[in-house]
């Protein structure tokens, strides 16, 4: 049997992963960006849960996106971090309502109102294709739906492109007239 020495973590010994391994541009392609639920299992939480404890939980696992599910597991939205801000929070709250009767299902973005790509459709573009379609209809994320199969397959975010391009992106969300009124009533 060979001895094996055993070293000290310098401070200079960098914890990688998989994403800088990969020489990744504005050209690569879309598929490589995927968070694929047939390989990776989608981030969750339940519909009810109190948004202050979600809010707490997507800190702690540093994550900025949730699918949000029913008791069947099934998809009735999406919940973002930014979501769940203290701004939307107390939105909520001069309206009435009570900072621990607030959930997740009073903030999410429902599930009639939430974007996708087509699997198919992605298989055949560029990140760069993907990311201009974000920018230009004001979209952080999107799903990926297997149209197929109807399945949701996986999700993009525009925070994990910017990441792993190492380059800034900014997406502006169109605002709609119930925006506006909203603004102007609130």
């Amino acid at each position: 049997m060979k001895k094996l020495n055993l070293f000290n973590v310098d401070a200079i010994d960098h914890l990688v992963q998989p994403a800088e391994f990969a020489e990744a541009n504005l050209n690569s392609a879309a598929l490589d960006f995927v968070s694929d639920f047939k390989t990776n299992s989608p981030m969750m939480i339940d519909a009810n849960t109190c948004a202050v404890e979600a809010e707490d939980m997507m800190n702690h696992e540093h994550t900025k996106l949730k699918l949000v599910i029913d008791a069947n597991q099934e998809l009735v939205g999406l919940i973002s971090y930014e979501q769940l801000s203290i701004q939307n929070v107390l939105q909520r709250l001069g309206k009435g309502v009570n900072r621990t009767d607030l959930t997740v299902a009073d903030l999410m973005r429902p599930r009639s109102e939430i974007k996708a790509l087509a699997y198919e459709q992605i298989k055949h573009c560029t990140i760069g294709d993907v990311l201009n379609t974000l920018q230009h209809n004001g979209e952080q994320y999107c799903l990926v739906i297997d149209t197929e199969s109807h399945h949701i397959r996986g999700v993009i975010s525009a925070s994990d492109i910017a990441s792993r391009l190492h380059i800034p992106v900014h997406i502006e969300k169109a605002p709609t007239f119930l925006n506006i009124f909203d603004r102007m009533y609130a």
